[in-house]
């Protein structure tokens, strides 16, 4: 919980101050400013974008649909979760760390959609994305000693068997104007606890660790 907290104060004194980011946070701002742009494109551009099992040779929709959102209201949860998930778990990633595990993640959702979830067959948003990143970041914390990992981790696949058993929430679904698509979800979470462990097999000791 040290560890928690020290990110949150590192991150929120990055914020107040442009010149103490490093390349790892530069980069981060890009892909928040990237999610913003891609939101406000005009709905033709938007839809050779979104994920679609039909047009499955397209397959860069297989990514950029995860960066497409229904709604302000989706784009703005789903960038407030980012930051609660950076807050916690920023320091285990460099640029080229977190993009392998953006890249990986959404295609790995993508392709169990496409093979498992026959009636999804629009879907954009990256809250299936954000699920593998906790679930990551989880098995990280847990690999560094950081108890609190073990609840992160229990917490999300007690929450996507919950939402698999319950089914999704419809007022949710009413808020961001799109159904909830709670099997990427799920895939999130089975894409990151594969991920998890490429990335615990490789993490450096905590404190040899430097954002590049």
């Amino acid at each position: 919980m040290l560890l928690h907290s020290s990110n949150l104060i590192q991150l929120v004194m990055m914020l107040m101050n442009f010149r103490t980011f490093s390349s790892f946070q530069w980069s981060l701002l890009v892909f928040v400013v990237v999610l913003v742009i891609l939101h406000f494109l005009p709905e033709n551009l938007r839809s050779v974008l979104e994920y679609n099992r039909a047009q499955p040779e397209q397959i860069w929709r297989a990514l950029t649909g995860h960066l497409l959102h229904s709604n302000h209201w989706h784009l703005v949860m789903n960038l407030g979760a980012l930051l609660l998930m950076l807050m916690l778990h920023q320091l285990y990633y460099s640029v080229k760390s977190f993009a392998f595990l953006l890249l990986a993640g959404c295609i790995g959702i993508s392709l169990l959609l496409f093979l498992f979830s026959p009636d999804i067959h629009i879907y954009v948003g990256l809250s299936g994305w954000l699920h593998c990143f906790i679930t990551v970041g989880a098995l990280l914390d847990i690999k560094h000693k950081i108890q609190s990992g073990w609840l992160i981790l229990l917490g999300v696949i007690a929450k996507v068997t919950y939402e698999q058993w319950q089914g999704p929430d419809a007022e949710l679904a009413a808020l961001i104007d799109a159904n909830v698509a709670i099997d990427a979800h799920l895939y999130g979470v089975i894409c990151g606890l594969l991920l998890g462990f490429v990335f615990v097999i490789s993490a450096k000791p905590l404190e040899n660790q430097a954002q590049r």
